[in-house]
């Protein structure tokens, strides 16, 4: 299996994990292919009482005839002797070839080697890597290490927001050569968070994992006739959230302002159980704070360092709080809706807060996420897209019935066509339709219907 990444304060993954290593009983191995971890700062996290619980867990399979392995991830690097020694088990940094007994070599990797194209990435492993960087961190205090793991995470995750898919995609080149240094006929690993299994040349395989708790199959059993790929989701208890960084299930919905976006969303996520992710209101946010700072709208580097500061997170009803107070009703005002847009298309802003929705996704069993680049820029892999559309006067209508102000819709009108003109033809990330995004004209639909049909659609293919 391939990245867990494990961290006490998300309990779920924590207990599920443990319950699975309980299944893992007369397994002869197992193998985690890196990033069993959020992160891994050293031998000061062994005597840290959230994680004990977990290290026993490992020690027990270990005790009970299962041979652990684990490898070097992109977030656990610093797993080293003292980690292996606690849970018995053996730490490979460099991955690792099993040989099966018909002779066939399987070489096993983390995966981050392979995104070759990611030149900025692939310079921070070496130097992060290099043996006067990695001893000065292992001996670190805990607390400080654990300060500087978490921000180096959330510079990685604003890093990852500006670059393309294909920039950090792993690359079959690489793959091949890895395969061939080693003179191996497959390759398993994980790191891309994405399922894939391809024939390379000369009958070489590749399989990529997904992360464990992942959409796809995500545990790959190793026998002596092949590899077999199977779903460990039976091994988690009822309820439990997702392992993965991913969510099991994106839904993620597009469309112009005033579409009923936000509406047909929540009722979504009320329908699947899911978490709503209200994009939207998080650039509502930042401009709300931008505009009681006194800061201008215009001003691109004040407004990036609003958004990279502030600490947005949703209640259990969905509405947003802005380090730690309610956002509602004050994120609605006049003010910040004629502001909204110019702020939120500084490209500062837009990577800050593209970097917090994928982690709010992270945690999440599910989500359903609505905004003006959420198919194209924020989940492009996400499970299902739709792109709501429906005429300038339909949308002001619905918006003066929904703010009570029927007397208004001529200017309402105005406006929403004013920013149309803007997130269609800004710079960063414009409103756009994504290739593959089922698009629905609402025009003359209630909202039962919108959400029916969508769900009719998701759930005849999920």
């Amino acid at each position: 299996m391939a990245d867990l990444h494990l961290e006490p304060d998300v309990r779920a993954p924590w207990e599920a994990f443990q319950t699975f290593l309980q299944t893992c009983a007369g397994a002869p191995a197992l193998f985690v292919l890196g990033d069993l971890f959020e992160f891994w700062i050293g031998r000061g996290q062994l005597r840290e009482p959230d994680y004990v619980p977990l290290l026993d867990a490992l020690r027990a399979c270990a005790r009970g005839g299962t041979a652990l392995h684990f490898l070097h991830g992109n977030r656990d690097f610093l797993l080293g002797a003292e980690f292996a020694a606690r849970v018995e088990g053996a730490v490979h940094p460099h991955g690792v070839v099993a040989a099966r007994a018909d002779g066939t070599r399987v070489l096993l990797l983390h995966g981050d080697e392979l995104a070759t194209r990611d030149h900025s990435y692939q310079r921070l492993r070496r130097v992060l890597r290099a043996p006067l960087v990695a001893g000065t961190a292992r001996r670190l205090p805990f607390g400080l290490a654990a300060a500087l793991a978490r921000g180096l995470r959330r510079r990685s995750r604003a890093a990852v927001a500006r670059k393309s898919e294909a920039y950090v995609e792993l690359q079959p080149e690489a793959a091949r050569r890895a395969l061939a240094a080693v003179g191996a006929d497959e390759l398993v690993c994980g790191h891309a968070h994405r399922y894939r299994h391809e024939v390379l040349d000369a009958g070489r395989t590749w399989t990529v994992l997904d992360a464990f708790g992942g959409p796809r199959d995500l545990l790959l059993e190793v026998s002596g006739q092949g590899l077999v790929s199977a779903s460990s989701r039976a091994a988690l208890h009822p309820g439990a959230r997702p392992l993965s960084s991913g969510a099991p299930m994106i839904i993620a919905l597009d469309g112009p302002a005033g579409v009923g976006k936000s509406s047909v969303a929540r009722a979504l996520a009320r329908a699947l159980d899911f978490f709503f992710l209200d994009t939207g209101a998080m650039y509502r946010a930042v401009t709300l704070v931008v505009l009681e700072r006194g800061l201008a709208p215009g001003d691109a580097e004040g407004c990036a360092e609003v958004a990279r500061a502030l600490r947005l997170d949703f209640d259990a009803q969905g509405r947003i709080r802005i380090d730690g107070r309610a956002g509602e009703p004050a994120i609605r005002g006049s003010d910040v809706t004629a502001h909204v847009s110019e702020v939120s298309a500084h490209a500062g802003v837009r990577e800050a807060i593209v970097a917090e929705q994928r982690a709010l996704a992270e945690r999440s069993k599910g989500v359903v996420a609505e905004g003006r680049d959420t198919t194209t820029v924020v989940f492009p892999r996400a499970t299902f897209k739709f792109y709501l559309d429906a005429s300038p006067a339909e949308r002001a209508r619905r918006r003066a019935r929904q703010e009570h102000a029927l007397e208004r819709v001529g200017e309402i009108q105005v406006d929403l066509e004013r920013r149309d003109r803007h997130d269609s033809s800004r710079v960063h990330s414009p409103l756009r339709a994504a290739e593959d995004a089922l698009r629905i004209e609402t025009d003359g639909l209630e909202l039962e219907a919108v959400v029916a049909r969508i769900l009719a659609h998701v759930r005849a293919r999920a």
